[in-house]
């Protein structure tokens, strides 16, 4: 039966970035998010993370456009259900559900706070980690549609993020010294997104050549370079699969004139 939805999820980034994820797989990033409600109220969070597209390649071309980078790949289903990645939950800001989360979680905390002195420690921690279990639907969570910032600029206000279908790889928040969340105000600037980045560098989401549908490039000098990089990967890998890959090269041009 078919389907509305492709079998591949795609991953854009610049030249540089798609040679290191074949040459060390993925390294999660602290992403900046904001979650928008009625009357402007709103949550803005930093959360370590991988982001996919759930895409067809007929209609790539409008992501390509929005210059998340003119190189990607894109890699099956089967294995994103393997490593647990899960679609992104859209929230309408003119909906009033994403403020009475926000004020049922705030809630919660406090109600959590304010019995510690008269309940014992098992019951208070226990209340703690179920608080924390369903803030773990914030990093999740992203408006349907709202600004669009690059480099601190709004480069589009009012941009649909649901025309992304974004995916997400977000490690467990039981992951031992990682920050589920990371306060806003501890990652304005390049200097400090750098810094807390340096300390989830260990966490990788891997993959295996046969994961892997697409190689995409943004135009056909690159073919020849990427595999070349391919043959010289720390992970080398052998002439088979080397040759398996070439043939899944595609090039911006190509998605843009012919697909």
């Amino acid at each position: 039966m078919s389907s509305l939805y492709p079998s591949t999820l795609f991953h854009f980034t610049n030249k540089q970035g798609l040679w290191g994820i074949l040459n060390e797989t993925f390294i999660l990033s602290y992403a900046r998010e904001k979650i928008v409600g009625q009357n402007n109220k709103f949550r803005e969070y930093a959360v370590p993370m991988v982001s996919f597209c759930d895409i067809k390649l007929a209609d790539l071309n409008h992501f390509i456009k929005k210059k998340y980078g003119f190189y990607g790949i894109g890699l099956t289903k089967e294995w994103a259900n393997r490593k647990g990645l899960n679609p992104v939950i859209y929230m309408n800001s003119n909906c009033e559900l994403i403020n009475n989360y926000i004020d049922g979680m705030s809630g919660m905390f406090n109600s959590i706070q304010s019995v510690n002195e008269i309940i014992d420690l098992d019951q208070f921690n226990s209340g703690i980690q179920n608080y924390n279990y369903l803030s773990n639907i914030y990093r999740y969570m992203k408006n349907y549609e709202g600004e669009l910032i690059r480099k601190e600029k709004i480069v589009d206000t009012n941009y649909r993020f649901a025309d992304e279908r974004e995916w997400r790889y977000i490690p467990s928040m039981e992951t031992n010294g990682v920050y589920s969340f990371v306060n806003i105000s501890l990652i304005k600037t390049q200097e400090q997104k750098k810094e807390w980045n340096s300390k989830i560098r260990h966490i990788k989401l891997s993959f295996q050549p046969e994961d892997i549908k697409y190689l995409i490039v943004k135009n056909e000098t690159d073919i020849p370079k990427l595999i070349k990089h391919i043959d010289f990967a720390k992970s080398p890998y052998d002439p088979q699969t080397i040759k398996k890959l070439s043939s899944r090269i595609l090039t911006v041009d190509q998605i843009l004139k012919d697909i």
